[in-house]
């Protein structure tokens, strides 16, 4: 059985500007990781020292690095049309992978099946992981809304047989609470928030936005340095529900500041109404959970982007640049040396452009989401 991490809400860490890299949340990242390299669990070999460099013809620090291995060996991407495609049971998914391959869970009770982070079998770069919730779910790739529901009972002082015992309670609830979370984005903003590392990112790509396993999951990893988003001046996009708008590229994204972990469940209810929105209007979208500087203030905050882009249907590949969550973060990998040795920031910032939406289709969902965090 794997091991168990309870979040501590007290050992949180939001900055994107620290010198400290690795705490005990981390080192056990790690440790299962590199247990899991010693198994052969991965489709190659890992490359701990893959060239990187930085696109120096803009501002932007735009990292890219090269990864032949990634394209050529890992599993085929599914093929995907719509957004939303229920989930299937006869393909790939969490369930079928090894156990060794559950690296540890993460959550702030003592449920070791509730939040699994796994191994991603063909890693963008070391210590790449996938954040699973609740697979036995088999939910489809969307995040979902879960209504968690908490009983309270009275105090039963004397003991009882097990039939009495439920009666008694059954007739004696006290008060029953449903809580509405997006558990998946919590569990992402868990999973950055956790770590001491100034870089780590989690996302998820929706389909036809790159994701390639229609089984509900985030990816988490360390970037080689600090991404543009971390630190890149948004807008205001709507104040009531602290909303706010990345439109310096094409495409455009919403985005929400988290200062402190009481507002996880608050802000996990927003993004899921605008991504519940893309999805039943088959819009592809991309979500970055990131440490950063505020929009409002001078506090470290964790930042929450969701893009709203052009679909990308049947797993369509491009000869120079892809973007799913990860790139339209900041860093991207490439299988070609050619285009690694030769891309310019400016080349890259045009390739994300194209995947903008029309300006008409643009205005009207910020909108409808203005009309949806209204409510």
């Amino acid at each position: 059985m794997w091991k168990h991490f309870k979040f501590d809400p007290n050992s949180v860490n939001f900055s994107c500007f620290t010198d400290e890299k690795f705490n005990k949340f981390d080192n056990l990242l790690r440790f299962e990781w590199e247990h899991a390299v010693s198994q052969d669990l991965f489709m190659f070999t890992i490359d701990y020292n893959a060239k990187q460099r930085i696109l120096d013809d803009g501002d932007l620090n735009y990292i890219i690095g090269l990864n032949r291995d990634r394209q050529e060996k890992r599993r085929v991407p599914y093929l995907f049309e719509h957004v939303n495609i229920p989930f299937d049971n006869k393909k790939f998914h969490f369930n079928k992978i090894k156990d060794a391959e559950v690296l540890f869970s993460l959550d702030n009770e003592q449920q070791t099946d509730k939040h699994l982070i796994i191994i991603n079998a063909a890693p963008i770069r070391p210590y790449h992981v996938l954040l699973v919730p609740y697979r036995e779910l088999e939910q489809p790739q969307v995040i979902e809304r879960n209504n968690l529901i908490s009983i309270i009972f009275p105090d039963v002082a004397n003991p009882m047989c097990l039939d009495s015992l439920c009666d008694l309670l059954l007739g004696q609830i006290i008060e029953t609470k449903y809580v509405v979370t997006a558990d998946c984005i919590v569990f992402g903003c868990e999973f950055v928030a956790a770590s001491a590392h100034p870089y780590i990112v989690a996302g998820l790509n929706s389909l036809c936005a790159y994701a390639s396993v229609n089984h509900l999951h985030l990816h988490g990893m360390y970037c080689p340095g600090r991404m543009f988003i971390q630190t890149l001046k948004c807008s205001v996009f709507h104040t009531k529900s602290n909303c706010y708008l990345l439109d310096s590229f094409q495409p455009q994204a919403f985005a929400f500041e988290v200062k402190h972990i009481d507002e996880f469940n608050k802000i996990s209810q927003d993004v899921y109404k605008i991504t519940n929105y893309l999805m039943l209007n088959n819009i592809a979208h991309n979500v970055a959970i990131v440490k950063g500087d505020s929009f409002s203030s001078a506090d470290n905050v964790l930042r929450i982007f969701i893009w709203f882009r052009q679909s990308i249907t049947n797993g369509e590949k491009f000869e120079r640049c892809n973007f799913a969550f990860l790139e339209l973060s900041g860093f991207m990998t490439m299988p070609d040396e050619k285009v690694y040795n030769t891309l310019t920031e400016s080349e890259m910032c045009q390739h994300m452009n194209r995947l903008g939406l029309s300006v008409e289709e643009q205005e009207r969902i910020k909108d409808d989401v203005k009309n949806l965090l209204d409510n």
